[in-house]
């Protein structure tokens, strides 16, 4: 329910609406079915249509639905969890692990020709949310991602790609405002122009995300990193950013509801 209220929160606070959250469960489940790791290999046009055919099979009225929003916004198909947020709002617990080879920059060579190094890295812990000034933004993840910043060297423009941790829809849009990608309450807006998406300016959770990638609790974070090094190095397939000079990604990594928050910044080697 917590995260419910964060919704609601932004939507009272700025021009936030229950489409914007669809829209981005809409993307993660588009970059979801490029990636042969995710658990939800499906796009939501994938589900309407199963949706579609699975009420003919039975002899049942078939759903007309004109679009993705339209079955998005089926509470049959997508029922309500903790309003603002529907089922397809919420990412799954998932099974799974990742893993990382971590060495010092001076063997990295012995191990490939395509380092990725990490170019900086902050912690920070919040207050807890009953107790925070607001509930549009977790202060630990400003506060982390200062500090990665400062130690890359970097801006928030200059980040390329990104994984976050979008546990919720809402989550993901928080998280994009609080890492200074976009102002607070633009968030929507990116979603909405397709800035967020894979073939946009600032591509976020290429991977599918908590939502369609999946969220195996304590390896969700290495997943991250995975991803954007797999994004840096060109090898993410079907889902690679169209961009040959991605250099810098980061990803961000929730503990707590916001209770601490982990941001690394990574950077393309020579």
């Amino acid at each position: 329910g917590i995260f419910g209220a964060i919704a609601k929160a932004h939507m009272d606070r700025y021009e936030t609406n229950l489409d914007h959250l669809l829209k981005v469960a809409i993307k993660n489940h588009q970059n979801g079915a490029l990636n042969p790791k995710a658990q939800f290999k499906v796009t939501i046009q994938d589900l309407m249509q199963r949706r579609m055919s699975r009420a003919q099979e039975r002899g049942q009225p078939v759903p007309d639905y004109r679009d993705e929003m339209d079955f998005l916004n089926d509470p049959q198909a997508n029922p309500w969890i903790a309003w603002p947020l529907r089922l397809y709002d919420c990412a799954p617990i998932t099974d799974g692990a990742a893993c990382v080879l971590l060495v010092s920059s001076d063997i990295a060579h012995n191990f490939t020709d395509k380092p990725v190094e990490i170019a900086g890295t902050g912690q920070a812990s919040g207050r807890p949310l009953h107790d925070a000034d607001e509930l549009t933004s977790l202060s630990a993840a400003k506060v982390a991602s200062q500090l990665a910043y400062e130690m890359a060297g970097v801006t928030p423009d200059d980040i390329q790609v990104a994984e976050v941790h979008d546990c919720f829809t809402i989550a993901e849009i928080v998280a994009v405002e609080d890492l200074g990608f976009f102002a607070p309450g633009e968030g929507p807006r990116a979603v909405d122009e397709g800035r967020t998406a894979l073939n946009g300016d600032k591509p976020i959770n290429t991977s599918g995300g908590l939502k369609a990638k999946g969220h195996p609790v304590g390896a969700s974070g290495i997943a991250q990193i995975a991803e954007v090094f797999h994004q840096l190095r060109g090898e993410a397939g079907d889902r690679q950013v169209n961009n040959p000079s991605l250099e810098l990604g980061l990803t961000h990594n929730v503990g707590g509801t916001g209770g601490t928050c982990v941001v690394t910044i990574l950077r393309r080697g020579g």
